[in-house]
């Protein structure tokens, strides 16, 4: 077996100091453009890889990324995962992902392997609003996605979140528009979320004219195990002709129970867009949320808090773009 590259045995081979090859390494100014070039090809040309445990060891940190999301079987995490990911690749970060299962036990796990591994920063989309995250994160940088942290601690995070009031307000009437009359809303169990979406769908009821009714106000569990029943309770029960489903995974559930229902001309809407929705038998409106630019917003705005601590922390509110989804005629006649 051959022995293994060290730095030492480039700056041999190189003829400079083990110094000098890990600054041109590093790109560091305080070495010449054509030293730094002639020392990383010859780097390369050995076979040289660092030791980034060694790195770590010296510096504390890793070029490492913590992603903890709740769910990774979700369109939305596994996409919104995907933007991190790449994000952080073109920064030169790794992303270790553990996904929670809403699960405050399993979520504080995590953040403990995040430390104990020395990530450099944790992006975070919360399991729920119980968890001291200034305590346990320590001095290590976290942004949170999608989710709040819990409500004292919102001022020490930045946060890169949707704009859940203003993009449930004009999907709602955007329904209403195209003929629903008493639309239903079939809430999330996620507690910051589902109070804004509740607002926009209370401000565009306003807007029209629509008195608010609490018998079409109600929310899925966090398994979405009494979807279908709400789904029941909405449209045949309550009689609404419109129903609003406050993320991706409930409108599944709906999508699901529908057909059971044998009924014809409801009014569709879901906070969250899928791909296949085109392919759907009847319309639906769609709240489409920038999940590439919410993961790119995360990870810029990480990185920029591990270079620079005492950033002061902020909100961002990304726009959702109204769509509705619907076959065409060329669609129809091919199925």
């Amino acid at each position: 077996m051959a022995p293994k590259v060290t730095i030492k045995t480039v700056a041999a081979q190189a003829g400079v100091s083990e110094a000098t090859v890990s600054r041109a390494l590093n790109d560091s100014p305080q070495v010449k453009p054509a030293t730094r070039r002639r020392i990383r090809q010859l780097a390369q040309d050995l076979g040289y890889h660092p030791n980034g445990l060694a790195r770590s060891i010296r510096t504390q940190r890793t070029n490492t990324l913590g992603v903890i999301i709740p769910d990774i079987l979700n369109n939305f995490f596994t996409k919104i995962s995907r933007a991190i990911e790449d994000t952080a690749a073109q920064a030169g970060y790794n992303v270790l992902l553990v996904n929670t299962d809403e699960h405050l036990d399993r979520e504080a796990d995590a953040i403990d392997l995040m430390l104990e591994k020395q990530a450099a920063g944790i992006i975070i989309a919360s399991a729920g609003d119980a968890t001291d995250y200034a305590t346990r994160l320590g001095t290590t940088p976290a942004v949170f996605v999608d989710r709040m942290p819990p409500a004292q601690l919102v001022p020490h995070f930045d946060r890169i979140l949707v704009d859940n009031i203003r993009g449930t307000q004009e999907l709602v009437s955007e329904m209403l528009a195209q003929g629903a009359q008493r639309i239903g809303i079939l809430n999330s169990a996620v507690s910051t979320t589902a109070t804004e979406r509740l607002t926009g769908y209370h401000q565009a009821l306003k807007r029209a004219g629509i008195a608010f009714d609490p018998a079409i106000e109600v929310a899925a569990r966090s398994d979405n195990s009494n979807v279908a029943q709400m789904t029941r309770q909405l449209l045949v029960n309550q009689q609404c002709d419109g129903l609003l489903a406050a993320d991706n995974t409930i409108a599944n559930g709906v999508l699901r129970k529908l057909p059971d229902l044998h009924l014809h001309g409801v009014h569709l809407g879901s906070f969250d867009d899928q791909d296949w929705f085109d392919f759907l038998p009847q319309p639906i409106v769609t709240a489409k949320q920038p999940i590439a630019a919410i993961g790119q917003t995360a990870v810029e705005r990480l990185i920029a808090r591990i270079n620079e601590p005492t950033l002061a922390p902020e909100e961002f509110r990304l726009t959702a773009q109204i769509i509705t989804h619907r076959l065409t005629a060329d669609q129809v006649q091919t199925d």
